[in-house]
């Protein structure tokens, strides 16, 4: 037979024999062969795997300060964010310990199969520990030296060989190793796409109890921040929805929330962003709370809040607190339209409304936490009383509709801001042979101009415009020259610019004088029956304060104006 037939036949035998048996499962030895490449390279999801070792190697460090081997150094480097040893101790937070063990791993870079297994203990301590946040401030010093030693080290590391997958991933993920860490993140979340979590945690190893995911909702609402007004505001809702699932990231949240919202051109009430603000910071109108909320959000943002409060206030009154429990629309629409010029509010109640545990009541004592008294004396143990302070005035409405509102000057009342209780007789809140008893203003038929008049002739206060405080002369002297660098201090002849909100016609040469140094333009339209302005902004601190005492109201975006 011909060789090449032979061989040919034969072939074919051995073909047919081989695909007439089953072909063998290798899967399982497949995974043992992967299995084996984890354990020899590093796998990021994986830690030492031995935590009795890890817990000796850092006690011992801990206590000798030294790394005897390598394996010490590998396991220390896993536990360096853990507490171990007595009194409890983390490495990271040890002024000298820290250092010395990036000094050894970084001496391991000679052999780069013992330094990448350190470096991912290392990147593991640094995705866990909170040092962005952490108070102690070794601590925050060492974790942002991690946090170097890990950039400066990533390309390199990405560069060896073998290629780890997850060295890769955080090279492509470096923003991790820097300030802002998710931001590049938060406008894909902010649109829905969480694919960017998956992709952390499957090639990163990024668990949940990482400040990393902290971070991705905190990108989120940096991201919101930058859309325009309309589309901001259409994700407030869902945001404040997300941080209260997150409760330590509320502060933080909310602050940027809110400064936001104050920037918006316009920022009518939020009522779920202003819940969530009192929740977390209390009331904005207590002396001890101003602080915190300053610090937070800033003075601007805090009057946005505040002003939202005194008009729930107003509402909750004339809605929820009338005794006979129908609510009183005229005067709640009233006074609040005076909302801006209300400089403080307090409550009187009565023991229906003081006892009662339904939410809206409670929400309300809440609110008002310090801002409240119990209103006493008589039958009023089904009425309320409500206490506004405009300019130097002290309004009084009752629940009750057949009641008047009493007007008291602001520094001669016949009780204390600050009292426990309050009569609410003709002994106290209608107390009309008091010396400080200004006026009786009745809601009888026209009741809304006689009342309006009254207030602006007399607390100077008109619709949807904030109240000044009254200063005086010799206050605005001293603020002007303290705040005007002596280069470039006014004459004195500027100083006389009447101090009194009812003077309405004044030197204008003397307003010329003290507007011309600052490039304040003048406008004067009182001849058309117009007002009389200053283009400026609330926040020049020298203008505002004359002006305010001179009797100028400011309006947003337009400047000072008198009528």
């Amino acid at each position: 037979m011909n060789p090449i037939t032979d061989f040919r036949n034969r072939l074919f035998q051995i073909n047919t024999e081989v695909l007439l048996s089953p072909f063998p499962d290798l899967s399982a030895e497949m995974a043992r062969t992967t299995q084996r490449l984890r354990v020899e390279y590093g796998d990021i999801s994986r830690g030492a795997g031995d935590q009795q070792g890890i817990a000796a190697a850092v006690i011992a460090y801990l206590h000798s300060h030294e790394l005897p081997s390598y394996r010490d150094t590998k396991y220390v480097c896993f536990g360096v964010s853990s507490l171990y040893g007595t009194p409890l101790t983390r490495v990271i937070e040890h002024e000298t310990l820290f250092p010395k063990l990036l000094n050894a791993v970084e001496r391991l870079q000679a052999e780069p199969r013992k330094f990448r297994r350190c470096y991912q203990g290392l990147l593991k301590a640094y995705l866990r520990y909170p040092g962005q946040q952490i108070e102690p401030v070794v601590g925050h010093q060492n974790w942002l030296a991690l946090r170097e030693f890990l950039s400066q080290h990533c390309k390199a590391l990405k560069q060896q060989k073998p290629v780890m997958e997850w060295s890769q991933a955080l090279y492509e993920h470096r923003n991790l190793l820097a300030d802002n860490p998710c931001k590049a993140y938060g406008k894909a979340l902010l649109a829905g796409d969480m694919s960017v979590i998956d992709e952390l945690k499957e090639r990163l190893g990024v668990d949940d109890d990482t400040w990393v995911m902290n971070e991705l909702i905190l990108a989120q609402i940096q991201a919101a921040t930058t859309l325009t007004d309309p589309l901001f505001i259409l994700q407030v809702l869902p945001l404040v929805k997300l941080l209260e699932q997150h409760t330590l990231l509320v502060t933080k949240g909310l602050s940027l929330l809110l400064i936001r919202y104050e920037a918006c051109k316009v920022h009518t009430e939020h009522h779920t962003l202003r819940e969530a603000a009192l929740k977390e910071w209390k009331s904005p109108w207590l002396e001890a709370n101003k602080p915190l909320w300053h610090g937070q959000i800033g003075e601007a943002a805090t009057n946005m809040v505040s002003l939202w409060l005194k008009r729930r206030t107003i509402q909750d009154f004339f809605e929820l607190l009338q005794a006979d429990g129908k609510a009183d629309r005229q005067r709640m629409e009233f006074w609040l339209k005076y909302a801006e010029a209300i400089e403080d509010i307090w409550l009187a109640l009565g023991d229906h409304s003081l006892y009662n545990n339904k939410p809206d009541y409670r929400r309300i004592r809440q609110n008002m936490i310090g801002r409240y008294m119990a209103l006493v004396g008589g039958s009023y143990s089904q009425d309320n009383a409500f206490l506004m302070r405009i300019g130097g005035y002290v309004f009084i409405e009752f629940g009750l509709q057949n009641n008047a509102c009493h007007v008291f000057s602001a520094d001669n009342l016949p009780f204390t801001f600050g009292q426990k209780t309050v009569l609410g007789t003709r002994q106290g809140l209608k107390n009309k042979d008091h010396p400080g008893h200004r006026e009786t203003l009745t809601h009888s038929e026209g009741w809304q101009g006689k009342f309006a008049n009254f207030l602006r002739y007399h607390a100077h206060a008109i619709p949807g415009e904030i109240k000044s405080k009254a200063i005086s002369s010799a206050v605005v002297s001293n603020t002007v020259r303290a705040s005007i660098p002596a280069a470039t201090i006014v004459k004195p002849t500027v100083q006389t610019i009447p101090t009194q909100p009812q003077t309405k016609a004044f030197d204008l040469k003397q307003l010329q004088a003290f507007c011309a140094p600052y490039d304040l333009t003048i406008d004067d339209h009182r001849a058309e029956g117009g007002a009389l302005w200053v283009r400026t902004t609330e926040t020049h601190a020298v203008a505002a304060t004359v002006l305010k005492s001179a009797g100028f109201r400011y309006k947003e975006a337009k400047g000072w104006w008198l009528a």
